[in-house]
């Protein structure tokens, strides 16, 4: 998964094949082409490594939790008990499954379904701005270590506000490499030792340099903490 393409690099920067070198000679189209795809990886894995998803885009979501069971004092469910809160941005929970069986037998996942106008159900879904928590209210999990399978699609649609709002940042971060790499080639031509590989280029970057803090700043609304436990907001 990708927020932009060389397309959209050409169009934002400016910059194209013409404007880079390899080995002190103008990079072919093929080769340009190659280096937006590293530029496009590296700087998708800078937003989401930064702010702890596995993608803006939507995607599909397996999560396994632990069951709580009982914790409270005279062996009955308190509210830590019976919810459970999903890591990423949910946008649709498609199924929630408990495993009943006991650790020395083979894994027996049971659907549990969520509460509607036509079934009074296991469980609801509550989303609060971006955070996202399965609500059971019967037939709560017992204690258990990855006995709770969630399936749900994660991410924002495309074309939404913010996926537009993060593909900006990331060509924002493209033009800094880009910028950083120009600047790289030409104090190396003007010592004429020509321009190296534009891999080998690529290798000492600064991160620091082109992930500025303005653009954390701006990503940082975006980024997922941990708020305790095994709940994200």
């Amino acid at each position: 998964m990708s927020y932009f393409s060389q397309t959209d690099i050409e169009q934002y920067t400016g910059y194209g094949s013409g404007d880079f070198k390899q080995a002190g000679i103008t990079m072919t189209a093929t080769q340009w082409a190659a280096f937006c795809t590293t530029i496009v990886d590296t700087v998708t894995q800078m937003i989401d490594r930064f702010c702890n998803v596995t993608s803006f885009e939507s995607h599909a979501v397996i999560e396994y939790h632990d069951g709580q069971g009982a914790q409270g004092d005279d062996e009955t469910y308190i509210p830590y008990d019976n919810n459970i809160y999903l890591r990423e941005y949910a946008t649709g929970v498609t199924e929630v499954a408990v495993d009943t069986s006991a650790k020395s037998g083979t894994i027996q996942w049971a659907t549990k379904w969520e509460r509607s106008t036509a079934t009074a159900g296991d469980f609801s879904v509550a989303t609060r701005y971006e955070l996202t928590q399965i609500q059971f209210h019967n037939n709560v999990p017992s204690e258990g270590s990855d006995n709770v399978r969630i399936t749900y699609y994660a991410g924002h649609p495309s074309g939404s506000v913010e996926l537009n709002e993060i593909k900006n940042i990331g060509l924002r971060i493209a033009q800094n490499i880009l910028v950083y790499k120009k600047k790289i080639a030409e104090s190396m031509t003007i010592r004429s030792s020509g321009v190296r590989d534009y891999s080998e280029m690529f290798k000492p970057i600064d991160e620091r340099l082109v992930f500025t803090e303005d653009i954390r700043r701006d990503l940082h609304k975006y980024r997922r903490y941990r708020m305790g436990g095994m709940a994200w907001s």
